[in-house]
Protein backbone atom coordinates (compact mmCIF):
# COMPACT_ATOMS: atom_id res chain seq x y z
CA UNK A 1 0.00 0.00 0.00
CA UNK A 2 2.51 2.92 1.23
CA UNK A 3 6.20 2.45 0.05
CA UNK A 4 8.74 2.57 2.90
CA UNK A 5 10.36 6.59 2.49
CA UNK A 6 14.00 6.30 2.80
CA UNK A 7 16.74 9.44 3.65
CA UNK A 8 18.99 10.17 0.02
CA UNK A 9 20.47 13.39 1.08
CA UNK A 10 21.41 14.37 4.75
CA UNK A 11 22.67 17.09 3.62
CA UNK A 12 19.15 18.33 3.17
CA UNK A 13 18.03 18.34 6.56
CA UNK A 14 18.36 21.84 9.20
CA UNK A 15 18.95 21.07 12.50
CA UNK A 16 16.11 23.12 14.35
CA UNK A 17 15.87 24.13 18.13
CA UNK A 18 13.07 22.63 20.15
CA UNK A 19 12.52 24.76 22.45
CA UNK A 20 12.67 28.17 19.95
CA UNK A 21 10.13 26.02 18.23
CA UNK A 22 7.77 26.25 21.14
CA UNK A 23 8.49 29.57 22.18
CA UNK A 24 8.09 31.31 18.44
CA UNK A 25 4.51 28.83 18.52
CA UNK A 26 3.46 30.48 21.33
CA UNK A 27 4.11 33.98 20.56
CA UNK A 28 3.10 34.04 17.13
CA UNK A 29 -0.14 32.58 18.25
CA UNK A 30 0.77 29.22 16.01
CA UNK A 31 1.64 31.27 13.02
CA UNK A 32 5.11 29.56 13.21
CA UNK A 33 3.70 26.08 12.91
CA UNK A 34 2.39 26.67 9.40
CA UNK A 35 5.82 27.46 8.68
CA UNK A 36 7.76 24.63 10.17
CA UNK A 37 5.49 22.62 7.97
CA UNK A 38 6.65 24.38 4.86
CA UNK A 39 10.35 24.05 6.18
CA UNK A 40 9.64 19.99 7.14
CA UNK A 41 7.86 19.53 3.78
CA UNK A 42 10.85 21.63 1.81
CA UNK A 43 13.07 18.77 3.42
CA UNK A 44 11.18 15.77 3.38
CA UNK A 45 10.90 16.57 -0.71
CA UNK A 46 14.27 17.11 -1.33
CA UNK A 47 16.19 14.83 1.66
CA UNK A 48 13.68 11.74 1.05
CA UNK A 49 12.77 9.15 -1.73
CA UNK A 50 9.44 10.96 -0.88
CA UNK A 51 8.30 13.38 -4.46
CA UNK A 52 5.89 16.08 -4.01
CA UNK A 53 5.64 19.73 -4.24
CA UNK A 54 6.18 21.32 -0.73
CA UNK A 55 4.45 24.49 -1.87
CA UNK A 56 0.69 22.51 -2.76
CA UNK A 57 1.08 20.40 0.51
CA UNK A 58 1.82 23.62 2.61
CA UNK A 59 -1.65 25.00 0.95
CA UNK A 60 -3.32 21.31 1.40
CA UNK A 61 -3.48 22.44 5.24
CA UNK A 62 -5.62 25.33 4.70
CA UNK A 63 -7.96 22.98 2.72
CA UNK A 64 -11.20 21.63 4.67
CA UNK A 65 -10.88 17.98 4.94
CA UNK A 66 -7.96 17.23 2.55
CA UNK A 67 -5.60 19.03 5.36
CA UNK A 68 -6.08 15.70 6.89
CA UNK A 69 -4.98 14.08 3.93
CA UNK A 70 -2.03 16.23 3.72
CA UNK A 71 -1.09 15.76 7.91
CA UNK A 72 -1.28 11.66 7.02
CA UNK A 73 0.63 11.99 3.86
CA UNK A 74 3.81 13.90 5.60
CA UNK A 75 3.77 11.85 8.68
CA UNK A 76 4.01 8.75 6.44
CA UNK A 77 7.18 10.97 4.88
CA UNK A 78 8.46 11.47 8.05
CA UNK A 79 9.08 7.79 8.69
CA UNK A 80 12.37 8.46 6.72
CA UNK A 81 13.75 10.58 9.59
CA UNK A 82 11.69 9.60 12.78
CA UNK A 83 11.75 5.85 14.19
CA UNK A 84 8.25 5.94 14.44
CA UNK A 85 5.13 4.34 12.28
CA UNK A 86 3.54 6.97 10.29
CA UNK A 87 0.14 6.31 11.85
CA UNK A 88 1.02 7.18 15.38
CA UNK A 89 2.42 10.44 14.04
CA UNK A 90 -0.91 11.42 12.34
CA UNK A 91 -2.52 10.50 15.76
CA UNK A 92 -0.37 12.56 17.40
CA UNK A 93 -0.44 15.77 15.15
CA UNK A 94 -4.31 15.07 15.47
CA UNK A 95 -4.25 14.51 19.31
CA UNK A 96 -1.13 16.59 20.95
CA UNK A 97 0.42 18.18 18.01
CA UNK A 98 3.47 19.13 20.06
CA UNK A 99 4.58 15.27 20.47
CA UNK A 100 4.52 14.98 17.14
CA UNK A 101 6.66 17.82 16.31
CA UNK A 102 8.99 16.68 19.05
CA UNK A 103 9.10 13.36 17.53
CA UNK A 104 9.77 14.70 13.75
CA UNK A 105 12.43 17.63 14.63
CA UNK A 106 14.05 15.37 17.11
CA UNK A 107 14.50 12.71 14.18
CA UNK A 108 15.54 15.47 11.62
CA UNK A 109 18.10 17.41 13.98
CA UNK A 110 19.78 13.44 14.24
CA UNK A 111 19.78 13.06 10.44
CA UNK A 112 21.16 16.90 9.90
CA UNK A 113 24.11 15.58 12.70
CA UNK A 114 25.04 12.85 10.75
CA UNK A 115 24.74 10.93 13.96
CA UNK A 116 25.09 6.97 13.97
CA UNK A 117 21.19 6.48 14.02
CA UNK A 118 20.91 8.87 10.93
CA UNK A 119 20.15 6.13 8.56
CA UNK A 120 16.32 5.41 8.38
CA UNK A 121 15.08 2.30 9.99
CA UNK A 122 14.50 0.39 6.98
CA UNK A 123 18.33 0.86 5.89
CA UNK A 124 19.48 -0.46 9.36
CA UNK A 125 17.89 -3.87 8.85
Amino acid sequence: MATQREVTDPSAFESGSLVLQAILAVVTFSLYTIYWFHKVHVQLDRGTTANFSPAWRTIGLFIPLYNFVVLWRTSHDAEAVTDKDGILVFLLLLVFPPAAWYLVQTGINRVAAGGPDAAAPSETL
